[in-house]
C-alpha cells in the first residue's frame, strides 16, 4: 500500500517539470521577469561588492535555471551550480550555450548530498536554503565544500515567509518546502556545522529604495528636495539598525 504522506523532496525535484515551458522561461529570465526585480538586482550589487574579484571558485546550491550562476560566470568566476530538478539544470545549460558563457558547470543533484566537490572560495544559497528538507545538512554540505577561510553566503526569507499566501499556494500546488529561514537561524546552523564566525547585514534593497526614490520628482523646489533627501538618509540610518531588514548572512569557515 502506497503512503499518502506528502513528499516535499519529490515536489522540489518535479517542480520545474510541473510549471512547464512558460514557467521555466519566466525563471530563466530572472531577475528581470519578476516584480521584485529591483530587490534582486540590489542583492546582486551587494554580492558583487562582497566577493573578491575573479578568479575565485563559487558553488551555488539550489541554482534553479542558473540565472545567478551565469551572471557570476560572465563576470569571470569559476562556478559549479547544483539543482535537484533536471529540467532546471537543462534550462540553465541551454541558456549557457545560447549566450556562449564559459566558466559554469551545471549539475543535477541534491545539495544535501556531497555532489559538488571541495576547495571552493564561496558557497552560495540565493533564495534556496528554505527549500531544504534538512537545512542543517545543507549548511554542513556548504561547509564541507569550502576551503579553509572560505565563506558561505545566504540571501534568504524572513520570519513569516512560510505563512504568506504565495508560500501556502506553492506548498498546496507543488508540494515543495517553504520555510522561514532567518539570518539568526542560519547563523546557528552554521555554528553547529563548524563555521567560526558570521556577519548579518541588512537587505540591500531596503537601503537602496530608502535613498533612491521616485518621490523626489514631487518636490516643489530645491529646499523641498534637500528636506526629502535628508529624510531619506535618516531612513537609511534607521534601517541599518533594524533587524527586520536583515536578510543577508555570511559565515566563514
Amino acid at each position: 500500500m502506497q503512503s499518502s504522506q506528502p513528499d516535499p523532496k519529490k515536489g522540489e525535484r518535479e517542480y520545474f517539470a510541473r510549471i512547464g515551458p512558460k514557467g521555466i522561461r519566466h525563471a530563466t529570465l530572472k531577475p528581470f521577469s519578476e516584480d521584485n526585480c529591483a530587490a534582486n538586482l540590489a542583492h546582486l550589487d551587494a554580492l558583487f561588492h562582497f566577493l573578491t574579484p575573479p578568479p575565485a571558485r563559487i558553488v551555488e546550491f539550489g541554482c534553479g535555471t542558473g540565472w545567478l550562476s551565469l551572471f557570476l560566470a560572465t563576470r569571470g568566476y569559476a562556478v559549479t551550480a547544483v539543482d535537484i530538478a533536471p529540467e532546471a539544470v537543462a534550462a540553465a545549460k541551454r541558456q549557457q550555450e545560447l549566450r556562449g558563457i564559459a566558466g559554469a558547470e551545471f549539475l543535477v543533484g541534491d545539495y544535501e548530498h556531497p555532489v559538488a566537490g571541495t576547495g571552493f572560495d564561496y558557497a552560495l544559497f540565493f533564495d534556496a536554503l528554505h527549500h531544504a528538507e534538512d537545512e542543517q545538512l545543507a549548511v554542513q554540505r556548504a561547509y564541507d565544500a569550502l576551503r579553509p577561510g572560505g565563506a558561505m553566503i545566504a540571501f534568504e526569507t524572513r520570519e513569516g515567509h512560510s505563512e504568506t499566501e504565495i508560500s501556502r499556494r506553492a506548498v498546496a500546488e507543488f508540494g515543495v518546502h517553504e520555510k522561514d529561514m532567518s539570518c539568526a537561524k542560519i547563523a546557528e546552523l552554521g555554528r553547529r556545522s563548524g563555521f567560526s564566525r558570521h556577519l548579518i547585514l541588512p537587505r540591500a534593497h531596503e537601503t537602496m529604495r530608502s535613498l533612491y526614490r521616485p518621490s523626489y520628482a514631487k518636490a516643489t523646489g530645491q529646499f523641498d528636495l534637500r528636506v526629502r533627501l535628508l529624510l531619506s538618509k535618516l531612513r537609511v540610518i534607521r534601517r541599518l539598525f533594524t533587524s527586520a531588514d536583515e536578510q543577508f548572512v555570511v559565515l566563514w569557515k
